[in-house]
């Protein structure tokens, strides 16, 4: 009898790869302290193995229950998650997309899979989670703005790479086939190249950029929302908005210091851009995001408190 041979999977050019972003955001093992209660981020790629304890996952269209033994990616959709106080759990948090933001993998489902399945995903997650917490104890700030040698980020991207092998096996076997992006212009892949290495508080020469990509500035607008869907300023104004929001849910930083490393001399400035990218003010922004890890009545105190000026 014959049988038909399965479909080829699709590939990309090594130059393509080498174009993919693989960061790791977070690493931890042990009891939940911290965002128990929380809304679900949608931009990184949370993986949590739970060794105790569950989680309730709640989303406009219903809520899922997973308990602990299981490796859990919830699916990118907003939500909000809420674990019980007992929980003990390994938890990975990274970034792993394309230029254009897509993912590697389709993350429109949530995925449990028990954890004896995974055992060499899980052996290198608690290796991250060791390193981390040896080299960073009691940071509460992402990884990406902690100080680090040549020799620490290697270790890291050593374990993360081998992090992701197994994660992309893993996938593989839910079915999934990754996302693999059509070839890049070399001169849009300069462009991108360039906004990446600035900082973010310098402005954005569009002028720069295409005399670097041999084009003129309406041309590699043309060409970059041609292959990206968007034009170079879109691009280095959304990189602006979600380093913004990460550093007001995700640290502790000086909203002034904030500001400045986005470019803004002005603190009014700053907050007039942000109230008008997310509704609220930088200083409402982030005590919204701490309440919600708040019981009830720690709420009130931080409220009271609160009604000084902002740091």
């Amino acid at each position: 009898m014959w049988h038909m041979a399965p479909a080829p999977e699709p590939v990309d050019p090594l130059e393509n790869w080498f174009d993919f972003r693989v960061q790791l955001l977070w690493a931890y093992d042990g009891p939940l302290e911290k965002w128990r209660s929380c809304a679900l981020e949608t931009d990184a790629i949370a993986a949590w193995l739970l060794r105790k304890g569950s989680v309730t996952l709640t989303y406009k269209g219903g809520t899922e229950i997973h308990g602990p033994g299981r490796w859990i990616f919830p699916r990118a959709e907003d939500g909000w998650q809420d674990f019980s106080e007992d929980t003990e759990i390994l938890s990975i948090r990274f970034a792993a997309e394309w230029p254009t933001g897509q993912s590697l993998f389709d993350r429109s489902r949530t995925l449990s899979i028990p954890a004896e399945q995974l055992p060499h995903m899980t052996r290198i997650a608690q290796r991250l989670a060791r390193l981390v917490a040896v080299s960073y104890p009691g940071v509460k700030e992402e990884l990406r703005r902690m100080p680090g040698t040549p020799e620490k980020y290697f270790e890291l991207q050593r374990l993360l790479y081998g992090w992701m092998l197994e994660y992309t096996t893993a996938m593989k076997k839910q079915k999934l086939d990754p996302h693999v992006l059509a070839q890049i212009d070399s001169r849009v892949r300069i462009a991108i190249h360039l906004m990446e290495m600035r900082s973010l508080s310098q402005p954005l020469r569009e002028q720069e950029l295409a005399k670097n990509a041999g084009l003129s500035t309406s041309q590699l607008n043309r060409l970059f929302v041609r292959q990206m869907g968007k034009t170079p300023a879109d691009y280095w104004e959304e990189k602006r908005i979600n380093s913004a929001r990460l550093a007001l849910l995700r640290s502790d930083q000086n909203i002034k210091s904030i500001a400045f490393d986005l470019g803004f001399s002005s603190l009014p400035h700053f907050s007039t851009w942000i109230k008008k990218k997310f509704g609220k003010s930088p200083r409402d922004l982030r005590l919204d995001s701490e309440l919600r890890q708040l019981s009830q009545s720690e709420a009130r105190q931080v409220l009271k408190r609160k009604k000084s000026p902002s740091k």
